[in-house]
């Protein structure tokens, strides 16, 4: 749920700093100048000290810890600098007698507030530092002359080197020195993100509901079918717009090329040469799952390799510095070989408590580049028999049965999107393609009944997946079973409408170990079993179809006792009263499978 449909009683700030607090033991809260700092008191290490406005979550607070990152972090507003006094609040706080280093991303607020407490510090005698954190590239050179790059997720890498540095090497590390090699680290970072959206502000929300056409801040909202390429992380408008929306490795070749071109001389902030070694970032700005920032981080490392000749030393892919909800990603490159120090890459593995830190895997000695490994073999023996069965015949019910499936996907998905996850026309039709393929390659053994059935069983294994895939499987597998259970008994035989029949009752009753549904709880089973049923007991196929058919109808007035849909509200429902209610979306398919291969049968001149 987006923030912004909840309504906060206290300052959403403060209780986000509680609500951290209270899960991690090593830190605790200056409420009223809505300050984190490490539990622990460290006066003979370097203090490293760090904040913003908020909204940018884990960073900051989420990087404080007692063994090497920050040890104090200043929470402002969303999107609003701290002020001087709570940013000094957090400086008394964590006293050092090595000094304080103050780290800030560039941005005009926060480095006059930043600086003014560096400076009062200062003039009562302590020793204390600004670092300023710019590694932004979607700008270039021309136009940020006077200020700067924007600083954006290299920040992340900024806290955990020099704290770790800080805190390893605290006994003969002087200030003046983290403060040199910090300047290095930031002038070899280099960060751009891409994103579908801009965010939404808590507590502004209500605006941007009354008039879609601008965000909170005045910037245009995307279009569903745009995206935006170097959006600050404050809402801030990026270099390009750009529709429609490209695959993600055409995004993901395209921002490299911003981060790397040597030809782009406005851009060429770092120099990346041959045998440099570079370290990667994949950073979710708030809105992009876990599954899909893998999935970029994959292409991302690819085209490195593909295209630059670059292999990430090291890669730290999840959330480190958000935009709130913000539906993006940025990608950080960090030249390490050009800081200087032969010791980075440890203090990036160095393990810290600091639940913002998404990584901490402190041994890559055993990283390889060919990470795939073989399947193991398994002997499944051998599945062929001697039921025999007409091959043309066999093949044209199930392309016609396939077929009427991937016909009907479009209606399966949207039944399928209120009552349950949306993917059942997708796997169902995954499943049917997959078949088609196999008929077309010559990958069946038609000519075999049991052998056949046994391939097919492994290709909707591998296709389908899920709750649908698993019941086809089993089913299928137990039909094959109970086939050639058949021929040991009695010998070798054609298979004919009656032997089939049979077979298609002890395989429904192989699948009723391993699920409890029956017709009446809206499963696939309400078309499934009128078909086994009624075809057991007439061997006429056009009666069993019209069973399976009226069986998958039929739940349409039934209630989900199973599955997803068990758990969907009644008025969803209600938008398919026209056509008779909402039908389960597995009986739906099943009962076009069934469909189709009827069709077949009675259009081919051989019969079973």
């Amino acid at each position: 749920m987006s923030s912004k449909h909840w309504d906060y009683k206290k300052d959403l700030v403060l209780s986000h700093l509680a609500g951290l607090c209270q899960s991690n033991p090593h830190v605790r809260l200056i409420e009223s100048e809505r300050v984190v700092i490490s539990a622990e008191n460290q006066e003979d290490k370097i203090t490293l000290i760090s904040g913003g406005g908020s909204g940018h979550e884990p960073l900051h607070a989420g990087f404080v810890t007692k063994d090497g990152l920050l040890d104090a972090a200043v929470a402002g507003f969303i999107f609003a600098s701290p002020s001087t006094k709570q940013i000094f609040s957090a400086i008394k706080a964590k006293p050092s007698k090595k000094g304080t280093l103050i780290i800030v991303k560039n941005y005009t607020g926060d480095i006059l507030h930043f600086g003014l407490a560096a400076e009062k510090a200062k003039a009562e005698g302590l020793n204390a530092e600004l670092l300023i954190v710019q590694d932004d590239v979607s700008v270039g050179k021309a136009k940020n002359g006077l200020v700067g790059r924007r600083g954006l997720a290299g920040t992340s890498l900024v806290h955990k080197i020099l704290g770790a540095k800080a805190y390893l090497q605290k006994d003969n590390l002087e200030l003046h020195q983290l403060v040199t090699f910090g300047e290095k680290v930031v002038a070899n970072l280099v960060t751009i993100g891409a994103s579908l959206d801009h965010v939404t502000i808590p507590a502004r929300a209500n605006k941007q509901e009354e008039d879609d056409s601008d965000d909170e801040h005045g910037y245009e909202v995307l279009k569903h079918d745009e995206f935006e390429i170097g959006m600050g992380i404050h809402n801030e408008p990026g270099i390009k717009k750009s529709s429609p929306i490209p695959t993600v490795d055409e995004l993901v070749a395209e921002l490299l090329e911003y981060l790397l071109s040597t030809t782009d001389k406005d851009r060429n902030y770092v120099q990346f040469d041959k045998n440099d070694e570079v370290v990667l970032l994949i950073n979710n700005l708030g809105g992009t799952s876990v599954l899909e920032l893998y999935a970029i981080q994959n292409i991302v490392v690819d085209q490195l390799a593909s295209k630059y000749s670059i292999k990430p030393v090291r890669i730290f892919t999840g959330t480190f510095t958000t935009s709130l909800d913000g539906p993006g990603f940025s990608i950080t490159l960090l030249n390490a070989t050009k800081t200087g120090d032969k010791d980075i890459l440890k203090f990036l593995d160095h393990k810290t408590s600091a639940p913002g830190w998404n990584s901490n895997i402190s041994d890559w000695s055993g990283r390889v580049d060919n990470f795939i490994v073989a399947a193991p073999e398994i002997d499944e023996g051998d599945s062929s028999s001697k039921v025999s069965v007409d091959a043309k015949l066999y093949a044209d019910l199930l392309e016609s049965g396939v077929k009427k499936v991937i016909s009907k996907e479009p209606k399966i998905t949207l039944y399928d999107t209120v009552a349950g996850d949306g993917d059942c026309g997708e796997t169902l039709a995954n499943g049917s393609n997959a078949i088609l393929k196999a008929l077309a390659e010559g990958k069946l053994d038609l000519k075999d009944g049991v052998k056949s059935l046994v391939q097919i069983t492994d290709i909707v294994e591998t296709a389908m997946g899920g709750t649908s895939g698993g019941l086809y499987s089993i089913f299928i597998s137990a039909l094959a079973k109970s086939l050639k259970e058949k021929e040991l008994s009695e010998g070798a035989y054609t298979l004919t409408l009656e032997t089939i029949s049979g077979s298609l009752q002890a395989a429904l009753q192989s699948l009723f170990k391993y699920t409890r549904a029956r017709t009446g709880d809206r499963t696939l089973i309400d078309a499934l079993e009128p078909f086994v049923k009624e075809f057991a007991k007439s061997k006429d196929l056009k009666l069993a179809n019209k069973a399976a058919h009226d069986g998958a109808e039929a739940t349409r007035k039934l209630e989900a006792k199973f599955g997803r849909a068990s758990y969907v509200a009644e008025e969803e429902f209600k938008q398919f009263e026209s056509e008779g209610g909402l039908p389960d979306p597995g009986a739906i398919g099943l009962a076009a499978l069934i469909s189709g291969i009827t069709d077949a049968y009675f259009k081919s001149e051989t019969k079973l």
